[in-house]
């Protein structure tokens, strides 16, 4: 029951991916290269200081995709996320569910979004403005992704995450990310809320990864042609 529950997982947060328009979205790296992307999304939160300390203890850097609620809320949070050298990414304003959305006012309500990050992050980090978009749920549409080119931002979506899933087991997680270990993946983690799960086999899984002779990178680094 439990194998059959993990290909499930992996199964529909995998599937998605695959419908990506290519060069519209991105939600993996280079497949002829051995690298890897950890990227966590949300925060930054109450998990964001004990991901930086694993982080730093393996000598790696990652993504963190901001939302400008939790920027505001945690400006000092966001000092030491960029201070440790890692990528900074914008995750828009309200963390908003664009999917349920269906008001005349979508495109003003995107861009206003994503605007309102960009100031939220500036205020912490002068002159700093990301370079890479990921909206909230994986949101993609015709009208977002011009939104993003126009902007100049890149989308970047991901290979695979679960962690959201809380009625997996710590152990059931960790295998279905370790599963998913390949060239170019893009692992979606998130440090808002105390993600004990991942906080626990996030060494674990980083070693895993190290071991199979990956290089864990930045999402631009991975992206690189």
């Amino acid at each position: 029951m439990k194998k059959i529950l993990l290909c499930i997982l992996i199964f529909l947060f995998v599937l998605p991916c695959l419908f990506a328009k290519s060069g519209d979205v991105i939600y993996k790296g280079n497949k002829n290269k051995k690298q890897i992307a950890l990227t966590f999304d949300d925060g930054p939160g109450k998990s964001t200081l004990k991901i930086l300390k694993i982080l730093e203890d393996e000598n790696i850097k990652a993504t963190f995709f901001l939302f400008g609620v939790a920027v505001d809320r945690h400006p000092n949070l966001v000092k030491e996320v960029y201070d440790h050298g890692h990528e900074i990414a914008s995750h828009t304003y309200g963390h908003f569910n664009f999917y349920k959305y269906d008001k005349d006012d979508i495109e003003y309500r995107i861009k206003r979004e994503i605007t309102k990050n960009e100031k939220a992050i500036g205020k912490v980090i002068e002159n700093y403005k990301p370079s890479l978009l990921r909206y909230p749920h994986g949101y993609t549409s015709d009208l977002s992704i011009q939104i993003a080119k126009d902007k100049g931002y890149k989308i970047i979506n991901w290979t695979f995450g679960c962690d959201w899933e809380l009625e997996l087991t710590q152990d059931q997680m960790y295998k279905a990310y370790k599963k998913n270990i390949r060239n170019g993946t893009i692992f979606l983690m998130h440090d808002s809320w105390n993600n004990e799960k991942v906080v626990n086999f996030l060494p674990d899984l980083i070693k895993d990864i190290k071991e199979k002779g990956y290089e864990i990178v930045t999402v631009s680094e991975l992206i690189e042609k």
